[in-house]
């Protein structure tokens, strides 16, 4: 179909107007120096983020493709302190807008930026200060530019936290991020965080927090509606592999958060030092899961409505400084203070890390000949409510021996709540046992009376063949995974 002269005539008069524009832009990016407009690019975005914003390398404007900003050597600094270094930034800008005069920001892409966040008080982290304030005031400084955003992508980034107690240090270091189809709300302050929607990955090289060290991070995320959605994260971490899924709403107050975990073949030595123990008083390989639900916006708040169920496991393990069957034979003798150090290594990691220390105390400690000693295998399996740990299936078995543990413990209150650890025999039944109550620090022990208690010599047999037959009848104190040992 031949097109009518009119028709021509308004599409040449359309190019026309193009080429023209296009020739004038062009004339503007080769002959403008914009490097003469850095001070004043500096005061606007200073103003516009409530920060210092220095531009240390050079900026340049781009045509093709597509039209964009870059600029090399940002620093971003609040009373004097480093918030964000960026070694290259580019934000490409989208087309169309450009020819109604309006900026419209189509892709943000960062090199090598380091985020450096603080914390100097104690109580929640400040948002408002850190991401809130300025996003609040990058918006109303230009609105509608970043309404919504194609993509944003991190190369290399690094993100550091550091707060008033340097265990809480947390370091990410080699981050790659690429989320597409970002659409912040309109509204502002903290409704950010309820209303922003996006769909990506993550990758990390390496990652830590106080002592515990991360490899191989990688996770998809999606946010919509306050929902985000972590899933899934794999990581390498104390020697062993780690996959899980994390939900967090935060539409609602206080935020939900819903953690899937499992790590496969972790040291328990790691597990151990991350607790945050002096050394490690075990050796080798466990496999740790967990199924938690929380809410709250603070650590504590969180720690206080942890409920769910978590889960340690582990064969040929070794026990370091001690073997643990000679403390099991002598317990009769000592009035089972050694089994307090056997109640240590049924917790063998964090979020158990303060209860743990409690009973490996050295006031609780028994004078034995230094060495170390097998343990066959060991299950320590919780159920959780409101941050209130009660004992599942939670047991170990030496060459000759089997110790087992029931009760609760209330990690908010840091308090025992009615523990009872037991040596017990093939069929679960206890031959001795002590209780512990009262706070981590400075538990109250005593020596537990259970039903027809079954007497012996004074000394508990190493082997299973030379223990006493139990009375028909005797109170089962534990009939879990444990198996009596061979």
């Amino acid at each position: 179909m031949e097109m009518s002269p009119g028709k021509k005539r308004a599409l040449l008069v359309i190019g026309g107007i193009v080429a023209a524009f296009a020739l004038a832009i062009a004339a503007v990016v080769l002959f403008v120096d914009f490097n003469r407009y850095k001070p004043r690019f500096e005061t606007e975005a200073s103003r516009a983020l409530g920060l210092e914003v220095r531009i240390r390398g050079e900026m340049n404007i781009a045509l093709f493709p597509p039209p964009g900003l870059t600029l090399a050597g940002i620093e971003v600094t609040r009373n004097g302190e480093d918030v964000l270094r960026v070694e290259r930034m580019r934000g490409g800008l989208k087309i169309l807008p450009l020819f109604l005069g309006r900026i419209r920001c189509r892709e943000l892409e960062f090199v090598r930026p380091e985020l450096a966040l603080r914390r100097t008080t104690s109580g929640p982290f400040d948002f408002e200060r850190y991401l809130y304030r300025p996003l609040r005031n990058a918006r109303e400084a230009l609105p509608g530019t970043f309404d919504r955003i194609d993509g944003i992508s991190v190369t290399e980034g690094k993100i550091s936290y550091a707060g008033t107690d340097p265990a809480s240090r947390v370091l990410l270091e080699d981050l790659d991020l690429a989320i597409r189809d970002v659409a912040f709300p309109e509204t502002s302050g903290e409704e950010f965080p309820r209303n922003v929607s996006f769909a990506g990955t993550v990758t990390a090289a390496r990652a830590s927090s106080g002592s515990a060290e991360f490899s191989g991070i990688s996770c998809g995320m999606t946010a919509k509606n306050g929902n985000y959605e972590i899933d899934p994260v794999t990581l390498q971490a104390f020697g062993g592999t780690g996959e899980g899924t994390v939900w967090v709403n935060l539409s609602v107050s206080p935020p939900l958060v819903q953690a899937r975990y499992s790590l496969t073949g972790a040291g328990i030595g790691s597990l151990f030092a991350a607790s945050g123990r002096e050394r490690a008083i075990l050796e080798g390989k466990v496999d740790l899961s967990a199924n938690l639900f929380m809410k709250g916006g603070t650590p504590d708040a969180l720690a206080g409505t942890m409920t769910g169920d978590i889960s340690w496991k582990g064969n040929d393990l070794t026990v370091l400084d001690f073997d643990p069957d000679v403390l099991l034979s002598v317990s009769g003798k000592k009035k089972g203070v050694s089994l307090l150090q056997m109640g240590g290594l049924l917790l063998p990691g964090p979020p158990l890390t303060a209860a743990a220390r409690g009973l490996s105390a050295p006031d609780n400690a028994v004078e034995t000949d230094r060495g170390e000693g097998p343990v066959r295998a060991l299950v320590s399996t919780w159920t959780v409510k409101n941050g209130v740990f009660e004992a599942k299936d939670v047991a170990l078995a030496t060459t000759g021996h089997r110790v087992a543990l029931k009760g609760g413990i209330d990690l908010p209150g840091e308090q025992f709540d009615e523990i009872t650890l037991a040596l017990v025999d093939d069929r679960g039944c206890p031959l001795a046992g002590e209780t512990i109550e009262g706070p981590f620090r400075l538990p109250r022990i005593a020596l537990a009376t259970f039903a027809k208690t079954i007497e012996h010599d004074g000394e508990i047999p190493m082997a299973k063949s030379k223990e006493p037959a139990p009375q028909e009848g005797c109170e089962v104190f534990y009939a879990g995974s444990v198996p009596p040992p061979e």
